[in-house]
């Protein structure tokens, strides 16, 4: 086994939070806190001129890459936020918020959820930083007020850790909203009413995707709707260790609004359900995704969200080796992607898929 750099690991321990920095081998283990990081690259030298407003981004654990939406085929990045003034360490869930900056929860690097600019490049120092006090921060999701969203999975009820606009610092006494529908969380979306929801598995690993009305209050929202069932055709986990990678990933479109949802089997089967606005109960979905031509292929390592929309209703779909699968609106069955973005930079270097977001209004 060969081993990755020095990393600062969070354990779990005799109910207590223990620090501890030691070389982490490449290996998969059972216990919460001791993921495999993903393999590092190279960052080549920042692009001169940062992405334009609408591009798609992916969080690659010490670093973050941008690439313009119009981009296809063998490109260079067009932004790489990476260097040690960037305080990234394990960043893999990202958010863009509605006035274009990005947002990082860092799954183990001291519970921090790190904002950058919509133009930062380099090795720049991020414009905050805001810690919640626990790790295994495994999404992130930011509403219109820019208030953030972020599940920590560590055992018990999955808890979602409220962040007001503008959060600084270590974050004492946080909003808390705990899914008890759940065993386990791992993704998060804002529809367009401003609601939050969460996708996670119940006690009987059946997938479920719950909204709780944040629009109205972030206090005990109440919980508006549940999407679950056998006629969602949404694939159960049956195995609990699978959760080690990310076996399900959300997003809304932000012009139908529209539900995605990334679900991957237990055996392997692999599709992007999308339901109508507001799906709620056991309902199908109104399309469905999947098959060799579309290329997807499975999870990423836990907190790395696999898909995100763009206002035009385009799939983005994050894949291994810096490359990104792009659909058509509209797209069901055996679709092959009408985009393919493999960043030119990377070389021979095999990096396993980061998390993504998409960054894009109508404008442009």
């Amino acid at each position: 086994m060969t081993k990755q750099k020095l990393l600062v690991l969070d354990k779990w321990h005799s109910g207590k939070f223990l620090v501890v920095a030691g070389l982490l081998a490449v290996v998969t283990s059972l216990a919460y806190g001791q993921q495999p990081e993903l393999a590092m690259q190279t960052a080549a030298s920042p692009a001169a001129t940062p992405c334009p407003h609408n591009a798609v981004f992916l969080a690659l654990e010490d670093q973050i890459r941008g690439y313009s939406l119009r981009a296809n085929g063998s490109v260079a990045p067009c932004q790489i936020i990476a260097g040690s003034n960037t305080t990234l360490q394990t960043s893999r869930a990202l958010a863009v918020s509605i006035n274009g900056y990005l947002h990082t929860a860092q799954f183990l690097t001291n519970g921090s959820v790190t904002i950058f600019t919509g133009t930062a490049n380099g090795n720049v120092s991020p414009s905050r930083t805001a810690q919640v006090g626990t790790n295994d921060l495994v999404a992130i999701a930011i509403d219109s007020r820019v208030n953030d969203f972020v599940v920590s999975n560590r055992p018990g009820v999955p808890t979602i850790l409220v962040l007001p606009a503008g959060s600084s610092g270590f974050q004492s006494n946080p909003v808390v909203i705990q899914d008890t529908n759940l065993q386990s969380a791992g993704a998060l979306a804002i529809d367009r009413s401003g609601d939050l929801l969460v996708g996670g598995y119940d006690s009987s690993g059946i997938c479920t995707i719950d909204t709780f009305a944040t629009s109205q209050t972030l206090k005990s929202p109440p919980l508006l709707r549940t999407l679950k069932g056998v006629v969602t055709g949404l694939f159960p986990l049956n195995n609990r260790a699978a959760l080690l990678d990310n076996p399900l990933s959300i997003a809304v479109d932000p012009s139908t609004n529209e539900l995605y949802v990334y679900n991957t089997s237990d055996r392997g089967a692999i599709q992007v359900s999308i339901f109508a606005s507001k799906a709620f109960g056991n309902v199908a979905p109104i399309r469905l995704i999947s098959g060799a031509a579309t290329g997807i292929t499975g999870p990423g390592f836990i907190g790395t969200d696999k898909i995100a929309l763009s206002s035009d209703g385009r799939l983005f779909v994050a894949e291994p080796n810096d490359r990104i699968l792009a659909f058509a609106p509209g797209a069901s069955g055996d679709a092959a992607p009408s985009q393919i973005i493999q960043d030119a930079t990377l070389g021979s270097t095999q990096v396993g898929q980061g998390g993504i977001a998409v960054r894009s209004c109508l404008c442009q």
